[in-house]
Order: structure tokens, then sequence, then C-alpha cells
């Protein structure tokens, strides 16, 4: 069987069918590259709210989807969405419910909450379906003991899963929402991460949530995917600018489907099947996105210490030219208690991100 994975899906903006009544002819051509696969599985990154829905919890953007759109995931032929990341609960608890009783309305499966594995057996594969948000995205709404929500990345849970799958003969794909925005390279702690999970078992790492595409390699009989980019996101404004927050730049406009032949619950092959954000259309097969994917790929085999300072020296000019356009005023809007409610959240979720990984992989 062929299995078709997708990067970040944002239905907002000029991809919310409310605003834009051409998107049908926009997907034309990925939706019938998409109608070739068995299965076809995406991270929905924008929940599904209403008017009426406020915002929740510490955030500098919230993204939010209409109902209505729900039509463009079966446009697409997507079957089944993730929604471990870091916006799935950006206006709380009624939209998180909301989202869930829409994509069971309309029959759209989906995993990676309340601790829930989804297993689909087809074509005599069985498939375990996991979904995990990493604390470093700063996500809101991890599940627990009192409250409904999403996964957590931890690499003790995520080992055991592993572990209990490949005594099942399962085929497992991990849905990971992890890494650092706008970079084309993964941080060195999820290499590590990906890398020590292939010595427990075969899976697939498929990653999402940095907006760029990251490179791909394959360590012992695993696959490893670090980001697949943005299959559809739009410019994120608020309300403190007339400009955007964040204004997509071509690097975020490149993505791929990344393509899996499972037989017998093993994978047999992979291919790369690039896609880009055009104007008028998206567009199938821009080799220039190729290209550089293999040279993010390359990067991942050389030195440890050259690849950190490599993607540090990279991490420093994305951060330095965003200071660039900050001024005064910029900083002036930005003094109130919001503020120091995500300065406060993001040093909690740091302090969960080292209890969760890092410590993990400093035993080794």
């Amino acid at each position: 069987m062929k299995i078709a994975l997708l990067g970040d899906i944002a239905f907002f903006g000029k991809f919310s069918v409310e605003n834009n009544m051409e998107l049908h002819k926009y997907f034309n051509k990925v939706t019938q590259k998409l109608k070739s696969y068995d299965l076809v599985i995406g991270n929905l990154e924008t929940p599904f709210a209403h008017d009426n829905h406020g915002s929740y919890g510490f955030k500098s953007a919230y993204i939010k989807s209409s109902p209505k759109n729900i039509e463009l995931l079966k446009l697409l032929n997507i079957d089944v969405v993730n929604l471990a990341n870091n916006h799935i609960y950006d206006f709380g608890p009624k939209s998180y419910e909301l989202t869930k009783s829409v994509l069971d309305e309309h029959g759209i499966k989906y995993f990676g909450i309340e601790d829930k594995e989804l297993v689909i057996e087809t074509q005599g594969n069985s498939l375990a379906l996991n979904g995990f948000c990493c604390y470093s995205t700063n996500p809101l709404g991890i599940h627990s003991d009192k409250a409904d929500g999403i996964n957590e990345l931890n690499f003790a849970t995520v080992a055991n899963i592993l572990t209990e799958n490949a005594e099942k003969n399962l085929f497992n794909i991990f849905s990971v929402h992890c890494g650092q925005e706008h970079v084309n390279y993964p941080n060195y702690d999820h290499v590590q991460l990906a890398r020590r999970l292939s010595e427990i078992a075969p899976y697939v790492f498929y990653g999402h949530h940095p907006h760029v595409i990251q490179g791909i390699e394959k360590v012992r009989d695993s696959l490893i995917a670090y980001s697949l980019g943005n299959f559809c996101f739009d410019d994120v404004y608020t309300s403190k600018s007339k400009d955007p927050l964040i204004k997509q730049t071509r690097n975020n406009k490149e993505s791929f489907i990344l393509e899996l032949e499972i037989d017998n619950n093993k994978l047999k092959g992979h291919k790369v099947v690039p896609i880009f954000i055009g104007e008028e259309e998206m567009v199938v097969g821009d080799l220039e996105i190729t290209e550089k994917l293999s040279k993010y790929s390359e990067m991942l085999s050389i030195d440890k210490s050259e690849y950190i300072a490599h993607r540090n020296s990279l991490l420093h000019s994305y951060i330095s030219l965003r200071k660039k356009k900050r001024d005064l005023n910029w900083y002036l809007k930005r003094l109130n208690l919001n503020s120091v409610g995500l300065i406060l959240f993001a040093r909690l979720n740091a302090k969960k991100y080292k209890r969760s990984i890092s410590l993990h992989l400093d035993e080794k």
C-alpha cells in the first residue's frame, strides 16, 4: 500500500473557503496526486472554532479555522489527521471538542490526543499511528488526569509504545511536532531522540512545526523525516500591527509529500514529491525543492560539533533579522500582562522539555 504524509495544514486567511472561493481550483493538481494514495495523513494545525470561542492561554499568535473548511480535508482526500501540535488548543476546550466532533461527523480519523493510539488494519498491514507535541513548541492543552488534550513528547513514553508495538508486529508512524521554526536543520536533541528510538524498533518519524523543510535520513530500518514544511499556511497577523507577525517566505512555501510504500508491516521504500505554495495554484514537482532537501539531508551525517555550530549560525542570523524589524513602538505594544505570562510560560515549558527529552538523552 502507499501512504502520503503531509506537513502543516492551516485553513485560515487565503486558505479558508470563507475568504477564497477558488481553493478547489488552487488545489486541483495536488488533489489529483493525493487521490493516487491508499491513505493520506496530515498535521491539522488549525482547530475548528466559532466566533464566540475566545483565545486561550499565553501566546504571541492564535490561529483557527471555520468548520466549513472540513470540505477541504475531504477535497484533498485526507483520511487521517494528527492533532498533537501547539495550535490545536489555541481557542480552548470548547474549540478542541468542536474540532473532534466536526472530524467525527465527516468520517475523518484523528490521533495524537488523550494518550490514544490509532490502529488501522488495511491491505494486510497493521498501522499504529501516534502523535506527540514537544515542549520546544510551547504547546497548550497537554493531556493530563485533570483535562483532555494533546500528547506530550516524552522519551520514556514513546520508547515504551515502540517496544510494545514491536511485540505486536505493528508498523509504527510517529507524528512529531517539535523543533525551531524557520530553520532548515533540526535541533540536535531531536536528531539524537529519533536515532535513539530507531535502536528499539523500526518506525517512521514524521516531523512538523518548523514551517520549512528539513532533512531525511535512514537509520537502521527506520525512516526519519524531521520536517515536511507547510502544506498550506498563510501570513500570520495579530491585533498589535497591520503588518504580519510572520510573513511567508519562499522557504516557508516549499514542502513535500512523503510517500511510503508499506507491505506486510514493513517499509519497502519511500519517495519525496515536492510541492510549492504558489500564488495561483499549488505546484507539484518543483525540482529545486528536491535539491535543497538533499543538501539538508547530507548535513545530518557530518560531525556533531560541526553540525551544531552550523545550525547555531543560521539560527542566530534568523533571530537577528527578526530583531532588526522591531522598533520602540513594537516593544511598547507588548508591555502587558500577556507578554509577562508568555515569558513565564516559555520558561516553564523549557523545564518540562528538559524533564521529558534532555535528561533521557544524557543517560547514554
